[in-house]
């Protein structure tokens, strides 16, 4: 082989070299501007997924209360003939105030009650009847002029929201629950016309920690449409550093993926099903149930009587102890194909399956039993665990979930008033 072949071949070799780099160069700043492109995608998605996660939750939790003060009132005025509109006014603000101050929500999370007093707006409209967070200007009047800091009307847009709909969604800023933190917060409004109240319920929205299954499918789409362009653009000429990159990815995509399914289907806390995964298994019971395919199914809601207190008294640390306890000892008593959910806070609900009636107050007895004897070295014996339990059956005339949720809840505050440490079934 002559030098000038030898000569040519290294240049060859070295033009080959240089392209091999300037193109391993370019793939790592496309690999790099594209896994950037996908990171902002997915949160984008994960944010509005989560958003409206928390909408519906605001939206089902206001109803709810709207709900059971309707049911409580209606009581009420047939316990009590004859008794005057205010009387029962003040009666309903009572124990909307007792259920708001006692609910605790582990995000952050509360409701609040204002009372319109004029519909047209302006100075003095409405008067603050109930607010956890501001419980020194409860009693207060309103004004629909009022600015707040994000430069929004924000009294007038809810009185405005709530009298064109019955009820409004709002955006603004307003300090953290227990902090002098100032957050934008995702509100939800809705007009309890009997009494002119609004009641009202929001959450810090830079505290979101929920993910929608949605939001993952979209990542994956979004992910595998980049790396399809990729692998077309450069497999030809850098196939084996595509190769290696993509199982690299491949790797790291599915240990995301793996992370934010426990994320989704678990509650770390505690080792229940999250809220989201305890939907979808309602769901699918009731569809059952409505179908024929499954009957004496339970419905069993639970909550931690006073469980405030322990958190207030001991911190948040040993209140996660109790949380785990609690749902230790609920399920050594159901069985695996069952489920222990948590709803939110210190709230619980189990889905049990074919549990004859004659059997409910046995299990509802022995639930009891095992709460009682939870045993929690911190606490050295000052302080007993006990709960109020709500048994309800699902009804192939459930509508929806709401419909046997509302009876489970309507149980457990009957179990509440009835003393608390017991059972009711609706």
């Amino acid at each position: 082989m002559s030098s000038t072949d030898n000569d040519y071949k290294t240049l060859e070799y070295r033009r080959f070299t240089i392209y091999m780099v300037a193109g391993a160069i370019m793939s790592i700043i496309l690999v790099f501007i594209f896994s950037r492109a996908i990171t902002s995608i997915t949160a984008r998605m994960t944010y509005d997924a989560t958003i409206e996660v928390k909408k519906t939750m605001l939206k089902e939790n206001v109803e709810n209360l709207i709900s059971y003060l309707d049911v409580c009132a209606d009581a009420y005025l047939k316990d009590n003939p004859g008794v005057s509109d205010e009387e029962l006014e003040a009666e309903m603000k009572e124990i909307a105030y007792d259920k708001i101050y006692s609910e605790t929500h582990m995000d952050g999370t509360y409701m609040w009650v204002q009372k319109v007093l004029n519909y047209d707006g302006g100075d003095d409209y409405a008067i603050r009847l109930i607010h956890p967070n501001l419980s020194d200007t409860e009693g207060d009047y309103l004004s629909t002029n009022t600015v707040n800091p994000s430069g929004i009307k924000a009294y007038e847009e809810e009185l405005e929201g709530v009298k064109a709909n019955g009820s409004v969604y709002l955006q603004y800023d307003f300090k953290k629950l227990g902090s002098d933190e100032v957050t934008k917060k995702e509100t939800y409004s809705s007009l309890y016309k009997r009494f002119d109240w609004i009641v009202c319920m929001g959450v810090n929205i830079d505290d979101l920690d929920h993910y929608q299954e949605q939001a993952r499918e979209n990542m994956k789409v979004s992910q595998a449409i980049i790396l399809a362009a990729i692998s077309a653009t450069w497999l030809a000429m850098l196939y084996l550093l595509f190769h290696a990159y993509r199982s690299t990815s491949g790797r790291v995509f599915a240990r995301q993926n793996k992370e934010l399914s426990d994320q989704l289907d678990w509650d770390t806390v505690t080792g229940a099903n999250s809220r989201i995964t305890g939907q979808k298994l309602l769901e699918e019971s009731c569809l059952r149930v409505r179908g024929g395919e499954e009957t004496d199914t339970v419905l069993l809601m639970l909550d931690i009587d006073y469980f405030k207190q322990f958190n207030d008294n001991y911190g948040h640390e040993l209140g996660d102890k109790v949380l785990k306890s609690f749902v230790d000892a609920v399920k050594e008593n159901v069985r695996e194909s069952d489920a222990v959910i948590r709803w939110g806070g210190d709230e619980f609900i189990a889905v049990i399956h074919n549990i004859a009636p004659d059997v409910q107050p046995v299990l509802g007895d022995r639930i009891l039993n095992s709460i009682r004897s939870i045993s929690i070295p911190e606490l050295n014996g000052e302080r007993r665990i006990t709960s109020s339990v709500g048994f309800t059956y699902l009804r192939d005339t459930d509508t929806d979930i709401k419909d046997a949720l509302q009876r489970a809840d309507a149980a457990v505050y009957a179990a509440k008033e009835a003393g608390r440490d017991n059972w009711k079934i609706s």
